[in-house]
This record gives structure tokens, sequence and C-alpha cells, in this order.
């Protein structure tokens, strides 16, 4: 039996080679879902029960990777899954309204209060007003009328009497 030698010696080089290059990949990936775990599992919790945290570690539909923040349940499940341009939190209900065309192409208005779960405007709009009516004063006196949840979740986790915590969150979505 004869044996080729194919083997001229570049074989070890071109492995080191790419051994060497593959290194600093791996590490700086390690080091992106290190960060991204440690900063999007990060939630607000709510006197009505609900938090606002981000979706997922990574959202694989977005710009970068970046998550958005949503209303979620205890578990981790979000009550609402848009981007939400208004946001009312008060303590007992989450109401507000999406710009997302996943009901109407304007978009739509909805509340959850805990007892009851999620009311959408265009479906019940009689409990959607009632609920809204006796939601009371919400946002904890922040000076913009119409804020959205992302940047009402970085105002409720710089104020001192947040609580402010890690919560379930998946960790990809898309």
């Amino acid at each position: 039996m004869k044996h080729r030698d194919s083997d001229n010696g570049n074989d070890g080089v071109l492995g080191a080679i790419l051994g060497v290059a593959l290194i600093p990949i791996v590490l700086v990936a390690l080091w992106v879902v290190i960060v991204f775990n440690n900063s999007y599992r990060t939630c607000v919790r709510l006197e009505n029960g609900a938090n606002l945290g981000y979706e997922a570690v990574f959202d694989l539909s977005r710009p970068y990777l970046k998550p958005i923040a949503v209303p979620r349940l205890e578990d981790g499940t979000p009550i609402i899954r848009d981007s939400l341009w208004s946001i009312k939190i008060t303590p007992t209900t989450i109401h507000g309204l999406s710009m997302a065309s996943a009901i109407d192409e304007r978009g739509y208005r909805f509340a959850w209060r805990n007892d009851v779960g999620l009311v959408l405007e265009a479906e019940n709009p009689t409990d959607y007003e009632r609920l809204v009516a006796e939601a009371g004063h919400a946002n904890w006196d922040i000076e913009i009328n119409n804020i959205g949840t992302g940047a009402l979740m970085n105002r409720l986790i710089e104020r001192p009497d947040s609580d402010v915590g890690r919560c379930p969150t998946s960790l990809i979505t898309w």
C-alpha cells in the first residue's frame, strides 16, 4: 500500500494561523453575549403586578440585535410585543398607544390590568374607557406627557424608589 505524502508542512501553519485568528473573534462574541445578557435582563417591577423589561436579550428583527422594552408579566411574557409610543403606568393599570400596524394601520390603544388582562380599544371600547378612567394618575410625575417604554424604563431605573432587578427574559426573538 502506497501512502501519498500530501502534507508539505503548510497544514500545521495554516491551522495555527486560523486558530490565532479565531480566538479574537470568539472573545468578541463572548463579550457581546455577556454585555447584552447583563444589560437586557434588567427590569423594573411595578405596583400593578407587571414589570417593564426587554422582550429578549437579542432581537434578530431589529438593527444591531437590540431588543425593545415592553410591559411584561412576572414570568417574562410580554403583555404587548410592539414598540409603544405612549405608555402610562399607574398603581393598577398600564395603558397606552402603539404605532404598530398589527391591529390597525394607524396603530392601536390598549389597557391592561392584572385582574382584567389586556383590553384593546378597537375590540372593546367600553371596557377600555372604563379601565383608563379608573386608572388614575400616571407615570410618577415624570415631566414628559408622551413617553415610550424604553425611555420610561430608563427613567425608572434611575429613580431610587424603583424596584430594579433581573427578570426572566427570552434569549432570542425575531
